[in-house]
């Protein structure tokens, strides 16, 4: 995916139809010739898969007048060669291709697309099938967290579990939702890790059946490094996608630290609630005066029914205990409001620069929250309009706003004057689209609190927002939604070394289907190739079921190795199948927005549903956070 390159499009003209005039001789003309059919690839197979796994492909059979699309068809030296999912395709349209479960002989398959009008006319490819390589998987304890929804709407995991030899030998884990909440050991004896037909999967066992089935959290994970996973929950219980680091360091956070956090209130409405700031602590006791935050609740505490937006508050006190052995904290805060009332976030220490914190343990705030912190070491207190200035940061938040469920994306470019300019994609299921902003404002506090402020995208051109970030002063911040429109959180990373996105890339994706009843909450994660602009590979997708019901949990459904194939443009767009399971063949559109030349963000554009995606390239060789 070249950035600079210039987007050529080729037009083909229509062939000129020459009729054989009569000659003085009067001789008749006989029929005009005609084209034959060819069926060529649109999307070719990869030159190589693993048993049981998938690849989408796609053809075209041209000069048909007929118009009778492709047939798919494998062969090979065994009885079992694989399968298309469908078997059939009109001309273009994507297939599926599921490898054997085992090698076959010669190790080849040969994938055939043929016409159905003419089957003397088809294409074929070989294909090598390999056994998938073992998950090397480095010894040490692993910060693992979770953020999507069960049956109690928002839903939040946090934990660490050590690995010894390939295998689970102990761990604790953390969990909340809008009902639940908790902290249990981890069970080695019913944990394990296998390989699963191109992810690892991630089977965490606790005594609490208030999390997972009866307890279990099952997990399929995309693997980046042999220290870090890209995650997504596989099973009935909950869709949620996250990340597990190895940790590096467990000491007791000391200095200011940008947090931001998401959820829902404690209100019988269960409102969209989020909360971000910075937090400064020295020797376990929170710094009051270099300490802040912003509180957006979609309904106060007094149920009046409108927004509630508090900016720039204070705390009273707080503090943070030492870390078990697995790394986990206890922070106590209590803010400077008689209407914020005091609350608790339970945080994993993951290696001195991110902690991942859920709102976990019980206290009089109540609330369901999930979110990180990103520590900013050296950079706290010193920060100013040249923090920023002259820089383009991506970002991507997710929450609720008037309208329900709400995805935001885009680039927010700071110039040196003050004032901001960039896109911003708005995604709810009744707004869609992506706009262009300029003439907002921006401030930066010396704490790293940067309020970007009016911002109107000309295609919502009758909303003005604000949004928050937080910086680490390393590139990256977090982010929420400070206006009463919407209450969201997420992340945001200045745009560097920007460059062409070939290879493979470790894929996931969260959000909500625009289901027939309600906005079903998916998630997935995958491998994908990206290659001469072309898409393909697979997620382990999870989805909540479509049929919502009325007096018992609604089910969530998996499906394993769903195949994902598409397009990008220098334009700035994907357009890709497989990531909705209301139908796997449908295509969607996502702007896309890098950050470096290992990750790139996207978002959904269109009403088939709300997506945020991350492409992050698993041959890198160092591991991000």
């Amino acid at each position: 995916m070249n950035l600079n390159k210039i987007l050529h499009v080729a037009f083909a003209s229509a062939a000129a139809v020459i009729l054989a005039g009569c000659s003085a001789g009067g001789s008749g003309s006989g029929p005009s010739p005609t084209n034959p059919i060819n069926v060529v690839f649109v999307t070719a197979p990869p030159s190589s898969l693993v048993t049981g796994g998938t690849a989408g492909v796609a053809a075209s059979v041209n000069n048909d007048a007929a118009n009778g699309g492709v047939s798919w068809s494998v062969s090979c030296g065994s009885s079992s060669c694989g399968s298309f999912n469908p078997t059939t395709t009109t001309n273009g349209a994507s297939t599926t291709y599921s490898a054997p479960g085992a090698v076959p002989s010669a190790s080849t398959v040969t994938i055939t697309a043929t016409s159905v009008t003419d089957k003397t006319k088809s294409a074929s490819a070989t294909v090598a099938i390999a056994a998938p390589s073992t998950p090397k998987i480095a010894d040490g304890t692993y910060v693992y967290h979770l953020s999507g929804q069960d049956n109690n709407m928002s839903y939040y995991v946090g934990g660490a579990l050590t690995v010894k030899s390939g295998a689970i030998v102990g761990g604790e884990e953390d969990y909340t939702d809008s009902n639940n909440l908790g902290s249990n050991p981890l069970i080695p004896a019913s944990s394990s890790i296998t390989f699963t037909n191109g992810n690892t999967q991630f089977v965490l066992a606790t005594s609490d059946p208030n999390i997972g089935v009866n307890g279990v959290l099952t997990l399929r994970g995309t693997q980046v490094s042999a220290t870090r996973f890209i995650l997504s929950e596989f099973d009935s219980f909950g869709a949620a996608t996250g990340s597990m680091d190895l940790q590096t360091s467990t000491a007791t956070p000391t200095g200011g630290y940008a947090f931001a956090t998401t959820g829902v209130d404690s209100t019988s409405d269960e409102n969209q609630l989020s909360v971000g700031g910075i937090l400064n602590f020295n020797n376990g006791v929170l710094n009051t005066t270099v300490s802040i935050f912003d509180f957006n609740d979609a309904n106060d505490n007094q149920n009046t029914g409108s927004a509630f937006v508090l900016l720039g508050q204070s705390f009273t006190s707080g503090t943070v205990s030492t870390p078990d052995q697995y790394g986990r904290i206890s922070i106590s805060l209590t803010p400077n409001s008689s209407v914020v009332k005091p609350f608790v976030l339970t945080g994993y220490v993951l290696d001195g620069k991110t902690i991942q914190v859920l709102e976990s343990q019980s206290d009089s705030l109540n609330a369901d929250l999930g979110g990180t912190m990103l520590a900013q070491g050296s950079n706290a207190g010193q920060f100013s309009t040249a923090s920023v200035a002259n820089t383009t940061y991506a970002h991507g938040t997710i929450g609720q706003d008037v309208n329900g469920p709400v995805t935001f994306g885009g680039y927010h470019t700071f110039a040196s004057d003050g004032s901001v300019s960039g896109h911003l994609v708005v995604n709810d299921l009744t707004n869609t689209g992506r706009g262009i902003y300029s003439g907002a404002a921006y401030t930066v506090s010396p704490l790293g609190r940067v309020v970007v402020s009016n911002i109107v995208p000309d295609a919502f051109s009758n909303a003005t927002f604000t949004f928050i970030l937080y910086l680490d002063g390393s590139g990256n911040a977090v982010e929420i939604g400070a206006d009463s429109i919407q209450e969201t959180s997420g992340l945001a990373f200045a745009q560097n070394g920007l460059s062409d996105y070939e290879g493979t890339y470790a894929l996931s994706g969260v959000g909500f289907l625009n289901g027939p009843t309600y906005e079903q909450p998916f998630g997935a994660v995958g491998p994908v190739t990206i290659s001469n602009d072309n898409v393909s590979g697979f997620t382990d997708y999870t989805s909540q079921d479509q049929n919502l019901l009325s007096f018992a949990p609604t089910p969530f459904d998996t499906y394993s190795n769903t195949g994902v194939t598409g397009t990008e443009s220098s334009s700035g767009l994907f357009q890709l199948t497989g990531l909705n399971s209301l139908s796997l063949i449908m295509s969607s559109g996502y702007a896309y927005y890098p950050i470096d030349k290992n990750r790139v963000m996207a978002i959904e554009l269109d009403g088939n549903a709300m997506s945020l995606l991350m492409f992050e390239n698993t041959q890198q060789t160092t591991v991000t956070h």
